[in-house]
């Protein structure tokens, strides 16, 4: 498989994503964790351009605005994170996102896109900013600060143009085959144009988001904008800037020469010039991480207030990342930060998670770290791409680049400001992703946790799909074969069998052999003993239901993705209650899908969050459950009876959880639309008066990841490569 290609257009084309017609995307198209401090158009001329501010506080940073291929939104990698520093100014350049599609050449010049910038930043009163000229608009910066020299404070400069004069016949020739190949086949040189921007391997994703951008305009208008951006030369100006420059450059940049960052280099007096090793043309898209920090070395962003503590005083502390879609995690992380404790009693602990998580974790009376207050919510995001008992579970994975990007920019903050002996992460992607992308920026062990291994497909006849799921695969087999230190220990949590033996994806290994390569096997991790939940009646009284009822519990755990679930599950109770008078029924919604939007029918109980589920779920007589590992195997562990309803396209919960299941004789799975009220009725009665014949659950996994992880912490011979 050649996972360094981008994908042919006749794949892209399959999932939607681009508009059968050029013209404009849904307006507005906004950054999925930040909204803007400050939003409007400014008018030139007749043409309005919007604009932006985000963030509050902080110096001015302004993104001088790029070439209409692209819009604001291909800086969804790095603003969320940098409106936490900065007040961040972007705006969308005529031609292009909110603005507005002048239709004569005459209104598409520079001195149109210059002057564009200039009332923007008059607009928002900036009076002194930090500059960024990404490619052509490089040439915007340049003379920003060389006409304004009081307004610009830095200058950043990535995979810029200098110039572009047309000196040569084959030049202007190149730009006519080059108008000529726009208009012809406009998805064609959409595709083209990125591949080329996009060279490093594994870049599917920005490529995808890139080719969406351009899609919000047309080749007629982008073809006039292209004109606008030729026969300038900044070489003079350049010459006369005086603030402190950086100079970004990726020297396999096949859209703008290395060359070029290099002339700037040059020209510019004092500046600093940074090449991007095998890095291509948009380094803020494809490698966000290494922009920011870049861009905060060179500004000179950092804490107002710090401590250092000299290292034999500093306490054992470890910090703890759990992933917050849904609670089976962080309960079985609790679980072994627990036994954790038991063995080193002094070692501290803190938790980087975010809701429903950390409200689970202040219960218990674990410390949160302050700066999980600015993380992007991960639940958040599943939500808003689920259907009606339906997510496409790859896709929203694939998706959430912007919350990881955010986060673990957040993450490495943290880890700059102070000193923990080990992080464990458990499903931590953002974490091990970043990691592997930007391996300098690990600085203690790091143990990487999961209980599944391999995205896989779930859309037959979908070649977009299993194309982007092997990708993915892909890029995760290289990272852990070219830096195996990176992870100083992966835990699997479960056995080698709970591994599906399928493959990764054509030309690659068997999901299950590799991860016995690559893992520990620590068996299930439990948040309890099983025979500490044994006795019914005891738990029946503590949480107030009757010995003698018969009790039905519905949960859908910490998201609201199981809203359609439970209102269906609601449904049945009348029918149930008819077979079964004394019947009872309680549906736990969560933290996140409101009361309201459920049913209501007398003798159903409908109950917020509910802590430490599983106490209830232990003394039901049966539970009707999603899909999801943590609550089926709890109820597998105690014994009850239970039917679990997988998410549609939810490839971990319809592959993955349900081999695992199968391997304890678990076998309970529903399919939600395969199913009516009155059969779903009928099966639930059933299955409440069969007998279980499950395999016991392992009541050590807990245990054994907690030495597993303190192996890592107390190995003297530990250290980054």
């Amino acid at each position: 498989m050649d996972s360094t290609a981008p994908l042919p257009r006749r794949v892209l084309r399959t999932a939607g994503v681009l508009l059968e017609e050029p013209g404009r995307l849904p307006d507005p198209y906004p950054f999925e964790t930040v909204t803007p401090r400050r939003e409007g158009f400014v008018e030139r001329d007749g043409v309005k351009s919007w604009y932006a501010q985000y963030g509050d506080d902080g110096p001015w940073l302004a993104f001088a605005p790029i070439f209409q291929i692209a819009d604001s939104h291909m800086l969804r990698g790095v603003l969320p994170y940098l409106s936490q520093h900065y007040r961040v100014v972007v705006m969308d350049l005529r031609g292009n996102g909110r603005s507005d599609r002048p239709r004569t050449q005459a209104q598409y010049s520079f001195d149109h896109y210059f002057a564009d910038f200039v009332a923007v930043l008059d607009r928002l009163e900036v009076d002194c900013a930090a500059v960024v000229g990404i490619s052509a608009t490089a040439m915007t910066a340049i003379r920003l600060a060389a006409e304004q020299p009081s307004r610009v404070s830095h200058l950043v400069l990535v995979g810029g143009w200098v110039e572009r004069r047309l000196q040569t016949q084959a030049a202007r020739d190149g730009v006519q085959a080059h108008l000529a190949r726009m208009h012809a086949d406009w998805p064609a040189y959409l595709d083209e144009f990125f591949a080329v921007c996009f060279p490093e391997p594994h870049s599917t994703k920005p490529f995808e988001d890139a080719v969406r951008d351009g899609w919000s305009t047309e080749a007629d208008v982008l073809a006039m904008a292209l004109v606008g951006w030729l026969g300038q030369d900044q070489q003079e100006a350049a010459k006369s800037v005086r603030c402190p420059t950086l100079v970004l450059h990726g020297d396999k940049d096949g859209r703008v020469p290395h060359s070029q960052g290099e002339l700037a280099a040059g020209l510019i007096p004092g500046a600093r010039l940074v090449t991007i090793g095998e890095g291509g043309h948009l380094l803020p898209a494809r490698d966000p991480v290494a922009f920011c920090r870049l861009l905060n070395e060179f500004t000179g962003i950092a804490a107002a207030r710090s401590t250092w503590v000299r290292a034999m005083a500093r306490k054992r502390k470890a910090l703890f990342v759990s992933s917050a879609i849904g609670l089976g995690h962080v309960q079985r992380d609790l679980a072994i930060a627990r036994a954790m404790r038991a063995r080193e009693p002094d070692l501290e602990i803190d938790w980087f998670t975010v809701p429903p998580a950390s409200t689970y974790l202040e219960r218990e009376g674990e410390r949160l770290h302050p700066i999980t207050a600015r993380l992007a919510n991960e639940s958040r995001h599943f939500e808003s791409l689920a259907g009606e008992h339906d997510l496409q579970a790859f896709f929203a994975l694939r998706t959430m680049d912007e919350v990881m990007a955010r986060n673990f920019l957040l993450f490495a903050e943290l880890l700059r400001e102070e000193h923990y002996d080990i992080v464990i992460g458990d499903e931590a992607w953002e974490v091990d992703y970043h990691f592997h992308e930007n391996p300098e920026l690990k600085r203690q062990p790091f143990v990487f946790l999961t209980d599944f291994v391999g995205c896989l497909p779930m859309e037959e006849g979908n070649e977009r799909e299993a194309f982007l799921c092997a990708d993915r695969n892909a890029d995760e087999i290289e990272h852990v074969a070219r830096y195996p230190w990176i992870r100083d220990r992966a835990i699997f949590v479960g056995n080698v069998d709970d591994v599906p033996e399928l493959p990764f994806g054509p030309g690659l290994p068997v999901i299950r052999e590799w991860t016995r390569r690559n893992f520990a096997f620590t068996g299930y991790a439990l948040p309890f003993d099983p025979a500490s939940l044994a006795d019914t009646d005891a738990l029946r009284a503590r949480h107030g239901y009757r010995r003698d009822e018969k009790l039905v519990i519905a949960a859908v755990g910490g998201t609201a993705v199981g809203a359609p679930l439970l209102r269906k599950i609601a449904d049945t109770f009348p029918l149930m209650k008819k077979e079964l008078p004394g019947l009872r029924m309680v549906l736990v919604a969560g933290p996140r899908v409101p009361r309201e939007a459920l049913p209501v029918h007398d003798g159903l109980d409908v109950l917020p969050y509910v802590h430490n589920l599983f106490e209830h779920l232990a003394c039901s007589d049966l539970a009707l459950v999603l899909g999801g590992l943590s609550t089926c195997m709890e109820l597998v562990a105690t014994r009850r009876p239970f039917l679990s309803f997988p998410l549609e396209r939810h490839f971990e919960q319809c592959i993955h959880v349900q081999n695992r299941l199968h391997n304890y004789c678990a076998d309970c799975a529903v399919r939600f639309r395969e199913v009516s009220v009155q059969e779903l009725a009928e099966k639930a009665l059933q299955s409440m008066h069969a007998p279980v014949r499950y395999k016991p659950v392992e009541t050590d996994g807990a245990v054994k990841a907690a030495e597993q992880i303190l192996a890592v912490m107390e190995n003297r011979h530990w250290a980054a490569a």
